[in-house]
């Protein structure tokens, strides 16, 4: 046996090996040295032929699915070694095969992945300079494409990396670039298994791709035919299964969509926050309502690539607006969709021979319910939803089928049978009336051979012999022809007939036979479903669509979201804006809204100057969070919005530094920069915040001026520059197209209220000690730091000498009485709006502090 364990562990040395002996899945040597540490498995041992024993652990092979899925998302590959053959019923060592292989990128098992998440595996190949990347995700059938010229790949290819995050990566030919991918991976994507894939020159990976998708989707995809090819060889041969269901093509087109990079989805919080990468506090997490998990997937997906023609934005809006306005449309669609399993992974169970019962009940109540979804959607107005509606077919031959052979509460395995509805097979329903019914057969079959023969007897049962009619020898009457005699006794003579021997062989292989049974008709069903799959992914894929603009109507519905129009002046103007983000989650005060205007003619760049934590970060991202949303097709928080679809986001905002990768702050900032300035259109929006203070404040300074005098002359985007460098207000005076606008402050004293409002004009300093006071600096700290800002701004800048400090006789009386930590705290309390009891409290410390600081006691 461990000589049959070695010749199988050969053809799979990258991946833990689960080898089935008896009920259990046993793991060898390295394997089970992995596996009993990452899945805290009792290590044991096995006599392998040496004098040591062989390390060994193992999990039950009913219950291994958990264990593989583990394995799975901590990067590993599992082979699945099964026993081809009745153990029973072979001859010597029992046959076993690798059946399949489940890797981070193919698992399909139920649990595995996050139902409103795609798991893409990615392939890569370059050729004649051209680097092809395709995308896939298994459990959907959906399959994404583009290429790039190999020298632009940074640009290019690592947007996709992440906002697509693919959790397994195959190569090809891609020579030293491969260095640079991994590179990227290992700072950004650790998670991420990466193989190489063994192409073979005389293979043509794009012809054999061919198949799969529609012609026209295909013939659009020449250079990365191969590409694509490689992806659906390796995923075929790693699952062992028929990949058909993989039928949908879709080009990562930058034509078609609004890009949005890598670095500012992540600045925006679109899909994921900035705190720890989950969801919460994104703007997917405000707007989605979906209630099928196709819906939240796709969602995901729009606001990853939002539209940029004004007619397919259009189009959503005219939906969206639909559900708004017909509150009864709406609420019956959500009590329809919330009865939609996630019948999109459950075809793909189905294709590859994974399905469960419980699957196919939640496909048939899925099928149920889509009569009632077509009724709902044939009084809408919207063109999009009439579209979809009629892309929505009932399927009556699979629901017939499934409500025909599957009862309503089947067994959770197939391999446990009941699961097959009764009445569905003669043959199945006769196993169990037997199985069932044995006893009462018996009683029917004696009394039919009495009345037939006229002879008493009885039915009686041996281990040894089995079943059998026992006749007394006081029986004179002669015995039938068919009655074979089986034994002899003292006063009685046994017989078996035909009839009951039919019988024996089927009560008593009843179960098992019951159990093969069912298995069978399960895999019939399972395959006349399977032609049916293209056609059903079509109505799946409709579904998600009809449950996005749902969605979106309802977050326009439940937070008072207004419908932008849409121009072709290249101007945006929202009017009373808000961030959906922050006032959903702002509990203690009220959002305040602002407005804004950019255009080429007096709005081209707005500089926005004034205190840290006054809201200028809030407010830009604010604007590029409102025209993403309007793009996606969705209402935006606001009183009224015109919106020019912009070709790009660019966001670069906040602080932050790649260790891994030794960069500093400074550097990740101005590698942003450039990478916006050099992808950067007159249809884009740059949003930039703070350029150039992650060094001197000269050289900060002739960067971001730099920066906006480049936009200005050579790229004409429509630009939020937010600054701390209060002296760029003066650029305005020598361009029309640059704009001044600050944010309003209340000051009283050394203390300053935040407005939160955004109006024209320019602050005049930074505010930053008004902030650091904000934050509770020491006060004395904040005085010294008074007189070396003093000395500044007198000096031109010119660094202060550091003075000692004078300690001045100490007087009776303690500190001079205009400069005394009592004075400071008089001054700085406000008393009208103290209580009675906190301004008691506040005179005791008071009190309590003048004693200290004269000494007395």
């Amino acid at each position: 046996m461990m000589q049959q364990y070695m010749e199988v562990k050969e053809q799979c040395q990258d991946k833990i090996l689960f080898f089935r002996l008896g009920d259990f899945y046993e793991m060898f040597f390295d394997d089970a040295l992995t596996a009993s540490r990452e899945l805290d498995l009792t290590l044991t041992g096995r006599a392998g032929g040496n004098k040591e024993k062989v390390p060994m652990c193992g999990v039950p092979f009913h219950s291994a699915d958990t264990y593989i899925e583990r394995l799975v998302h901590k990067g590993y590959k599992v082979a699945i070694c099964e026993q081809m053959e009745d153990p029973k019923l072979a001859k010597g060592l029992v046959k076993r095969k690798i059946i399949k292989v489940i890797t981070p990128g193919t698992i399909t098992l139920e649990n595995a992945v996050a139902s409103k998440q795609n798991n893409y595996i990615g392939c890569l190949n370059e050729k004649e300079g051209i680097l092809s990347m395709a995308l896939m995700d298994v459990t959907t059938g959906e399959c994404l494409w583009a290429d790039c010229a190999a020298s632009v790949m940074e640009d290019s290819l690592f947007d996709i990396l992440a906002v697509y995050e693919p959790s397994e990566l195959i190569y090809a030919h891609m020579g030293k670039d491969m260095d640079a991918v991994r590179e990227y991976l290992r700072s950004h994507l650790a998670q991420c298994t990466v193989t190489e894939f063994p192409a073979d020159d005389n293979v043509d990976y794009s012809e054999q791709a061919r198949s799969y998708f529609p012609p026209e989707d295909f013939a659009a995809a020449t250079a990365a035919g191969d590409c694509i090819g490689m992806l659906l060889d390796y995923v075929s041969d790693v699952m062992q299964s028929d990949i058909s269901h993989i039928n949908s093509l879709e080009h990562i087109d930058n034509d078609r969509r609004l890009v949005v990079d890598a670095a500012s989805l992540r600045h925006l919080e679109i899909t994921q926050n900035v705190r720890d990468g989950g969801r919460r506090g994104t703007l997917l997490d405000v707007l989605d309502k979906t209630q099928t998990a196709m819906g939240g997937r796709l969602l995901r997906k729009w606001l990853e690539a939002p539209l940029i023609r004004i007619a397919d934005i259009t189009r959503r809006q005219d939906a969206v607006e639909d559900f708004v306005l017909h509150e009864i449309m709406r609420q019956d669609t959500a009590d329809v969709l919330n009865r939609i399993y996630d019948f999109e992974r459950i075809l793909t169970r189905i294709e590859t021979g994974t399905v469960s019962p419980k699957d196919l009940v939640a496909l048939r109540e899925s099928l149920a319910v889509i009569p009632q979804l077509k009724n709902v959607l044939a009084g809408a107005s919207a063109d999009l939803l009439h579209n979809l509606n009629d892309r929505l077919q009932t399927h009556d031959d699979v629901y017939d089928l499934l409500c025909r052979g599957i009862k309503d509460e089947p067994g959770l395995v197939i391999r446990n049978g009941g699961v097959i509805r009764d009445g569905f097979s003669p043959e199945l329903d006769e196993i169990r009336s037997i199985a069932a019914n044995s006893h009462a057969f018996l009683q029917e079959l004696e009394e039919k051979e009495k009345e037939k023969t006229g002879i008493k007897m009885k039915i009686g049962y041996t281990k040894v012999f089995g079943y059998y009619f026992e006749i007394s020898h006081a029986n004179t009457k002669p015995i039938p022809d068919y009655y074979v005699r089986k034994q002899t006794l003292v006063n009685a003579e046994r017989y078996i007939t035909p009839e009951l021997k039919e019988f024996e062989v089927k009560v008593l292989t009843s179960q098992e036979r019951m159990l093969a049974l069912e298995y069978k008709l399960f895999g019939d069903i399972r395959r006349q479903i399977q032609g049916h799959i293209p056609a059903m992914q079509a109505t799946a894929r409709a579904i998600a669509r009809i449950d996005c603009l749902y969605s979106l109507a309802c977050a326009a519905y439940d937070n008072r979201y207004v419908r932008p129009s849409l121009n072709t002046k290249a101007t945006i103007s929202i009017k009373d804006g808000r961030h959906p983000i922050i006032e959903k989650y702002l509990k203690d005060e009220l959002f305040v809204p602002n407005d804004v205007t950019l255009n080429h003619e007096d709005h081209e760049i707005l500089v926005i100057t004034g205190p840290n934590m006054a809201g200028k970060s809030t407010y830009m991202r604010q604007v590029a969070v409102l025209v993403l949303m309007a793009q996606v097709g969705s209402f935006i928080p606001a009183k009224e919005g015109s919106i020019c679809p912009v070709d790009r986001i660019f966001t670069r905002i906040g602080a932050s530094d790649d260790i891994l990768t030794g960069q500093s702050t400074f550097m990740m900032e101005m590698k942003e920069v450039s990478y916006i300035l050099k992808h950067a259109t007159s249809r884009s929006l740059l949003i930039l915040d703070e350029i150039g203070r992650g060094t001197s404040t000269f050289d900060g300074m002739s960067i971001a001026r730099a920066v906006i005098e480049y936009c200005l002359k050579h790229i004409h985007a429509l630009t939020l520059f937010a600054t701390h460098y209060h002296e760029l207000i003066a650029m305005a005076d020598d361009s029309p197209k640059i704009k001044n606008y600050t944010v309003a402050v209340k000051e009283r004293g050394k203390n300053i209220k935040f407005l939160r409002r955004i109006i024209p004009g320019g602050a005049d300093r930074s505010y930053g000690l008004h902030v650091a006071r904000l934050a509770g600096l020491p006060e004395s700290l904040l005085k010294r730091a008074d007189v070396i800002l003093e000395d500044l701004e007198k000096n031109g800048g010119a660094p202060v000498p550091a003075k000692a400090p004078v300690n001045p006789a100490p007087s009776p009386m303690g500190d001079n009485l205009f400069s005394s930590p009592v004075i400071d705290k008089l001054l700085s309390v406000d008393v009208s709006s103290m209580t009675p009891i906190e301004a008691i409290s506040f005179l005791y410390n008071l009190q309590k502090d003048a004693k200290e600081g004269s000494g007395i006691q």
